[in-house]
């Protein structure tokens, strides 16, 4: 059931000391941060048994009250209910917010988190899955022509053959708008017969026309940007749609409609363009290991636990997917993050005692 954010803010204030005891509130990809006046009046436990609150960590001057993805609505929420300035009078429509490159970037990464942290478990499973009918082929148990050995490779890859679809669902909720319209345009993009066209041709090349215009030739299976720049479009496209359907025909016309002018601008458009983008993310990270090699390695490493701080990694989970749909493999942000998190040694841990005690 969805949270009401804006009981889940109120018991927030109420157990925090007040309005009156907040000097500042701000927020990251997962977290309200507050700068309290008097830090002794918020009561700790009472505000993580709040339903609707993941946690809470005080650190830099911060009081970090953790929400997860809806943290952007819960902030709106603590704006409405306070007076932090024009802040406050944007959330209360009191004035109107005003479009900055700054909150252009905020919303990009705001969608792009809020879509791909509800994929996370289907993508680790199959990860997983993939990895275990790996191993086990490597070790002999089952050969890689067996029946049993392709049907649980299959298994694992099914979240990243579908991911359109899952990207589109995800979507939907984070865009607000139809799920199902949302699958359904994904689905055209991976269909077996609009897929036997794509391969036709060398990709990039023409596959075919639709209304006599061009249709690139490329592969839509694995990725994750052309679904969401698509959803995050037939949110307008279905708020038109909407708005000039009579009434009595909104059953049928509507859905009509959303669909026969949704999908060819995929098909045409968005789908294409999204790929193009998400080959030079790729690209990039590819040059950047070329130039730096495994210091770009350390470098992630080394600055991944300030990313995790912010909520800030999981944007690199598109880049991580594209990357390994193109090549099979990825050798830079994950093997930053597994350095970033692997245990200290016993030598290190010694020398940390040492230097604490």
């Amino acid at each position: 059931m969805a949270k009401d954010y804006t009981v889940v803010c109120k018991k927030i204030l109420e157990h925090i000391g007040g309005i009156e005891n907040i000097a500042s509130v701000t927020h990251c990809m997962t977290r309200l941060r507050f700068v309290l006046k008097d830090e002794s009046l918020a009561e700790d436990e009472a505000i993580k048994a709040v339903d609707g609150v993941m946690g809470l960590v005080k650190q830099g001057g911060q009081y970090q009250v953790i929400i997860g993805n809806h943290v952007g609505t819960a902030y709106q929420e603590i704006l409405k209910l306070g007076n932090f300035g024009e802040q406050s009078q944007i959330a209360k429509g009191e004035k109107k917010e005003p479009l900055t490159l700054k909150k252009i970037g905020n919303n990009i990464l705001d969608a792009i988190v809020g879509t791909m942290s509800p994929l996370i478990p289907a993508i680790i499973g199959g990860s997983m899955v993939k990895l275990l009918v790996m191993l086990l082929g490597m070790a002999g148990i089952l050969h890689s022509d067996s029946e049993t050995y392709r049907i649980i490779n299959t298994i694992g890859d099914g979240a990243f053959y579908f991911l359109p679809v899952m990207v589109a669902a995800s979507a939907a909720k984070k865009f607000k708008t139809d799920m199902f319209l949302a699958i359904a345009i994904a689905g055209v993009l991976i269909h077996p017969d609009f897929r036997a066209m794509m391969e036709t041709v060398t990709v990039g090349d023409t596959a075919a026309h639709f209304a006599g215009i061009p249709i690139a030739s490329v592969k839509y299976t694995y990725t994750v940007i052309p679904s969401l720049c698509m959803t995050w479009i037939l949110s307008y496209i279905e708020r038109g749609i909407d708005r000039i359907t009579p009434a009595v025909t909104k059953n049928f016309l509507k859905p009509m409609l959303i669909l026969l002018i949704a999908a060819p601008i995929a098909i045409l458009i968005i789908g294409p363009a999204g790929i193009f983008v998400g080959q030079g993310i790729s690209a990039f990270v590819f040059f950047v290991q070329s130039k730096l090699g495994f210091l770009a390695v350390g470098i992630m490493g080394a600055i991944w636990p300030l990313l995790v701080i912010t909520g800030m990694h999981r944007v690199f989970t598109p880049t991580i997917l594209q990357t390994i749909s193109e090549t099979g493999m990825e050798g830079t942000v994950m093997p930053s993050e597994i350095g970033a998190n692997a245990p200290p040694s016993k030598r290190q841990l010694c020398s940390i005692r040492r230097v604490d005690g």
